[in-house]
């Protein structure tokens, strides 16, 4: 399979064509399965689904690779659990607080958030120290970076905006893409959408890989990785 490139199907036949062992880190962002926000299904066909990607992911990630799933409890709460039934181990649960952002609830607390959920696959997996000033008289050295990440909404007038309606902050995925792998190795986006894991693997040296059953959010991730290209072409002379 041709490398470095977003493919314009569904993840599940896709994974299928790509070798065992050969992805150092996944960045999953699958439909979260709400009403009036996504595609919705009966909640169990949704976790059959996942299991059945969480399975694919466990064939493909290397022994020291990582993966993140995006979602919202309590569905993210389930997939955490069948993570690790199918050998995965659970190792973070980061926060986006969404600084200027809510979803309204009567019947409930409103969510100004959304979750990352960390799974290694082994004890081994690669982890680059991103050290933040620490906070605590309790440490004299820098500290890991916490887990809750603060960040606005990426709307379609943000200046990262397209008009995906889901679309995560290229910060972010600089950040796990940095802290997970290494330059050249090979980074896997089973639900591209605009293309924000590609544009940062292009921006960090790392090979990718992508699927998106959506041509139009195809056609709109290929030409933020042309615009990607034609910075990175002027930045030579």
């Amino acid at each position: 399979m041709e490398l470095n490139k977003i493919y314009n199907e569904d993840c599940m036949q896709g994974m299928r064509k790509l070798d065992n062992n050969s992805i150092q880190f996944i960045f999953s962002d699958p439909p979260y399965n709400l009403i009036g926000l996504d595609v919705f299904m009966d909640s169990r066909t949704y976790i059959g689904m996942a299991r059945q990607r969480a399975k694919e992911y466990l064939r493909l990630v290397d022994y020291n690779g990582t993966v993140v799933i995006c979602g919202r409890p309590p569905i993210l709460a389930e997939i955490v659990l069948l993570m690790q039934e199918e050998g995965f181990i659970f190792t973070d649960w980061i926060t986006w607080w969404k600084v200027d952002s809510i979803t309204a609830k009567k019947d409930g607390y409103s969510k100004n958030y959304e979750v990352f959920a960390v799974f290694r696959r082994s004890p081994f997996s690669k982890f680059k120290h991103l050290p933040v000033p620490s906070k605590s008289g309790n440490y004299n050295a820098n500290v890991n970076i916490g887990s809750i990440w603060k960040h606005c909404k990426i709307s379609s007038q943000h200046k990262e905006g397209t008009k995906h309606p889901t679309q995560k902050p290229i910060k972010f995925l600089r950040r796990f893409i940095e802290t997970f792998s290494d330059e050249s190795d090979l980074i896997l986006d089973p639900f591209m959408g605009s293309g924000t894991t590609a544009v940062a693997c292009k921006e960090l040296r790392r090979k990718y890989v992508g699927f998106e059953i959506n041509p139009e959010y195809v056609n709109m991730a290929n030409k933020r990785l042309e615009t990607i290209t034609e910075i990175q072409e002027k930045l030579k002379y």
